[in-house]
């Protein structure tokens, strides 16, 4: 909630022309990757109506992109946890360029208005480059430092 508060803020941006980064986003992403169990599906989906509902998005359209983001985050958690850091930090990228341009298709095609093109793009980059601060802030704040592994243990789960 903190997020979206500092996203109503009024914080000028390169003079106007580059809108903030989507913090909501970063912070979902950077949670489920360390934690994935600790971000229920519900939890994420009232975060982005939240978020849809008071930045005055199309309602539900940002928590569809979000959630599925999370959900393929979620899927790919154990390759992430075995990567590095600049693994994690391209995927919520091209996560976060895919929920943007996703969006704007759907409003394309249901011919309802909404912003150009090249700002979404600008706020998918402003957003990709928010991304290790945001997981900065987890790690020194939250003490989540990185991906948790799972301990080594046999076919059963019994750990050796």
């Amino acid at each position: 909630l903190a997020a979206i508060g500092l996203a109503l803020a009024p914080l000028d941006f390169a003079g106007g022309a580059t809108p903030g980064p989507d913090l909501v986003f970063c912070l979902v992403i950077a949670w489920v990757v360390r934690r994935p169990a600790s971000a229920p599906l519900w939890a994420v989906v009232a975060l982005g109506l939240a978020a849809d509902l008071f930045l005055s998005r199309p309602l539900g359209l940002g928590a569809l992109g979000l959630l599925l983001a999370a959900e393929a985050t979620r899927g790919s958690a154990g390759a992430l946890a075995a990567g590095s850091f600049a693994g994690e930090w391209l995927t919520a990228s091209v996560l976060c360029l895919a929920a943007v341009l996703g969006a704007h298709v759907a409003l394309e095609l249901a011919f309802a208005d909404g912003p150009a093109l090249a700002p979404l793009l600008r706020h998918a980059g402003v957003t990709a480059l928010a991304y290790p601060f945001v997981a900065a802030v987890l790690a020194v704040g939250l003490g989540m430092r990185g991906p948790r592994r799972a301990p080594a243990g046999d076919r059963l789960g019994r750990i050796s």
